[in-house]
């Protein structure tokens, strides 16, 4: 068979054929932002401490800020205790998701060849929430690296990872300064948040994911 011999002539095509649409239609994902994979801790503490390292990480990848971004004021005071913490030279702030926007880029980089870093406290219970966060970062004038931090005591991580989770994962060896980053795990936290708006009952504002999970989720053990 021959196919092999037309697969980058296919491949080329195809391709053409993508760009076409994405230029006709947009393409539908942020153009500026590369997204990380998911990152999961075992507990609360190791994600806090997790993210503190990041920071300093990310302050010697020749990235020239650092935001710390919150969907809820719970999580807001926590990222700005690890932003007090930083005494490197680039600035380090902690703000809500809905606070993002481009004149605050513009405080930090004036020009589209730096780039920002931008690590997530968590995931809302809505995906709609991540993917305006996600919308409002491209929007930024720079690129950026956007990660979202979870852990297993995280409320949305409890909606499907019960606490047997956890023992299974310190018994195969698991530390607390090691994380999951598995595409598997991405989709079951999409799934969660899809079941939830599912069965939304209401969308009130709350200090915390697990209040907003309690005022407006119906779980079936409710029904």
């Amino acid at each position: 068979m021959l196919l092999w011999f037309f697969a980058p002539l296919i491949a080329q095509i195809e391709k053409e054929i993508m760009g076409l649409f994405s230029r006709l239609f947009g393409s539908g994902t942020p153009t500026k932002v590369e997204l990380l994979p998911d990152r999961i801790w075992l507990t609360e503490e190791a994600k806090w401490n997790g993210i503190a390292s990041e920071v300093v990480e990310r302050a010697d990848s020749g990235s020239v800020a650092v935001l710390l971004v919150a969907q809820f004021p719970t999580v807001l005071t926590k990222l700005q205790e690890i932003a007090e913490q930083q005494a490197g030279d680039i600035p380090v702030m902690a703000v809500m998701a809905s606070d993002l926007s481009v004149d605050l880029g513009r405080q930090l980089t004036l020009v589209e060849s730096p780039v920002i870093d931008i690590i997530v406290g968590e995931r809302h219970p809505l995906r709609a929430h991540d993917q305006q966060l996600e919308q409002l970062t491209d929007a930024l004038p720079c690129r950026s690296r956007l990660a979202y931090h979870l852990s297993l005591e995280d409320p949305l991580m409890k909606t499907f990872a019960g606490e047997w989770v956890h023992q299974i994962l310190e018994q195969l060896g698991m530390k607390d300064d090691e994380t999951i980053e598995s595409p598997l795990v991405s989709r079951q936290i999409a799934k969660a948040q899809q079941r939830i708006e599912q069965n939304l009952c209401s969308e009130l504002e709350a200090n915390s994911s697990a209040e907003w999970l309690e005022k407006n989720f119906r779980s079936a053990d409710s029904k």
